[in-house]
C-alpha cells in the first residue's frame, strides 16, 4: 500500500502541456470619405490585428439600399462579394428591380485567421450614395434679328449622369414684359445618333411686344435633384432697311462723275432684318425692299424715273446734251416705308443717325 501511493505521488509531479487559445482577430473598414455618386468607383479596404500575427481571411459582402441604416429598405442579396483585402466595385445605378435609385450602400466584414478564429462582431460600414443632377444646356436662336412678331427658337440640351433621359422632367416657363402675349410652340428636333447621352428639346417663341424676355427651362430627376437655367432674349421693333453696297462710287460733291458711256447704277445688296435684298423666297416673314430712283437735270425738278422698281438703272449719255449735269438718286425702303426725312440737297440719308442709310446720290457730268 506504501508502494502505491508513492507512484501516485510521483504521477502527480509530473508536467502537462495545454494548447494554447487561438485569440480572435479584431477587424475594422476603411471606407471612402469623399462624396460617392452613382456609378462612382468605391475602394474599401480591410484593417486587421491578429494577436497571434496570423494570416487573416476576409469576406465582404455589400447590398443596395435606399437608406442603408436598416436592411427592410435593402437587396436581401448582395450585389458584391469580395475576399481580398482591398477591393473596389463600381456603385450601380438602380436596386435590384431596376426601378428603385440607389440612396446607400450597406457593407459587411467577416474576418478569421488561418486557425478559424472568427473576428466578432461583424463590422458594418453604411456608404451615402448621392444623385448627380440634371444638366441643361440653353440656347437662342432668333431668325430674324429678335424682331417684334418674328419667331425665336430656343433649344434646351439636357443629360443626367446616372438617371436614363426618359425619367427627366423638363418644363418651361416665358416671363413676358408686361405679362405681353405670345405664341410658345414645339419644336420638332431630331435625336443625335452621335450623341445618345444628351436630348434636345425646342420651343419656338413668337413675341407681341418689344423689350427683355426671359424664357427659364427647368429639369427634375426621379429623386427630386432640380436644375434651372435661363436666356434673356431683348425684342426690338423692325429696324429700317440700310444701303449695304452701291456702284459705282458716289464721289461727294462737288466732284462730279463722268459719264461718257451707258452706265449701270445698282445697289446690288439691302441689309434689313425682314426686307433685306435679294430675299429668301418662300419664307414665310421675310419681304423684299423697294428701291424709288429719280433724275434731276441741273437745276430742274427731280422727276422719278417711271418703270425703275429694280435695284439697278442704266443711264445713257446719248440722251442727253454734252455737258449736262445729272443728279440721280436712289431711295429705299421696307414694309414700314419710314418717310426719309433730309432736305432734297442731301446726298445721303438716314432715318435713324446711324451709318444706316436709306438713301444715295450720284452727281454726274454726261461727257
Amino acid at each position: 500500500m506504501r508502494r502505491a501511493l508513492v507512484i501516485a505521488s510521483v504521477w502527480l509531479a509530473g508536467c502537462f502541456y495545454v494548447e494554447p487559445i487561438n485569440q480572435r482577430p479584431s477587424i475594422d473598414i476603411r471606407a471612402p470619405g469623399t462624396p460617392i455618386f452613382r456609378g462612382d468607383m468605391v475602394t474599401i479596404e480591410a484593417v486587421a490585428d491578429d494577436p497571434e500575427d496570423q494570416l487573416v481571411l476576409f469576406t465582404w459582402r455589400a447590398y443596395l439600399c435606399t437608406d442603408a441604416s436598416t436592411f427592410e429598405t435593402c437587396d436581401p442579396e448582395p450585389f458584391f462579394t469580395s475576399v481580398a483585402q482591398r477591393t473596389d466595385f463600381v456603385v450601380p445605378g438602380f436596386r435590384a428591380d431596376a426601378v428603385t435609385a440607389v440612396q446607400a450602400i450597406r457593407v459587411l466584414l467577416d474576418a478569421r485567421d488561418d486557425h478559424g478564429a472568427a473576428a466578432k462582431p461583424s463590422q458594418l460600414a453604411f456608404i451615402a450614395v448621392l444623385d448627380h443632377e440634371p444638366t441643361v444646356e440653353l440656347s437662342a436662336l432668333p431668325r430674324y434679328g429678335s424682331v417684334l412678331q418674328t419667331p425665336i427658337d430656343i433649344f434646351a440640351k439636357y443629360t443626367d449622369g446616372d438617371d436614363p433621359l426618359d425619367a427627366v422632367t423638363v418644363s418651361w416657363q416665358v416671363f413676358a414684359p408686361n405679362n405681353a402675349p405670345f405664341t410658345f410652340d414645339d419644336l420638332d428636333v431630331p435625336p443625335n445618333p452621335t450623341d445618345p447621352t444628351h436630348r434636345q428639346l425646342g420651343k419656338r417663341l413668337v413675341p407681341s411686344q418689344v423689350g427683355d424676355w426671359k424664357v427659364e427651362v427647368t429639369a427634375v430627376d426621379p429623386l427630386g435633384n432640380t436644375t434651372k437655367q435661363s436666356t434673356l432674349m431683348t425684342v426690338v421693333e423692325d429696324g429700317p432697311p440700310c444701303l449695304a453696297t452701291w456702284s459705282p462710287i458716289a464721289p461727294p460733291p462737288p466732284t462730279t462723275l463722268p459719264v461718257t458711256e451707258a452706265t449701270l447704277f445698282q445697289v446690288p445688296v439691302v441689309s434689313d432684318d425682314l426686307d433685306p435684298y435679294p430675299t429668301t423666297l418662300g419664307d414665310p416673314f421675310l419681304g423684299q425692299a423697294t428701291f424709288e430712283w429719280s433724275l434731276k437735270r441741273g437745276s430742274g425738278p427731280r422727276q422719278t424715273i417711271s418703270g425703275a422698281s429694280g435695284n439697278s438703272v442704266a443711264v445713257d449719255p446719248a440722251a442727253f446734251a454734252p455737258g449736262t449735269l445729272l443728279e440721280l438718286r436712289v431711295e429705299i425702303a421696307d414694309r414700314n416705308n419710314t418717310a426719309i426725312p433730309c432736305a432734297d440737297s442731301a446726298q445721303t440719308c438716314s432715318v435713324i443717325s446711324t451709318g444706316c442709310i436709306q438713301r444715295q446720290t450720284w452727281h454726274l457730268e454726261v461727257r
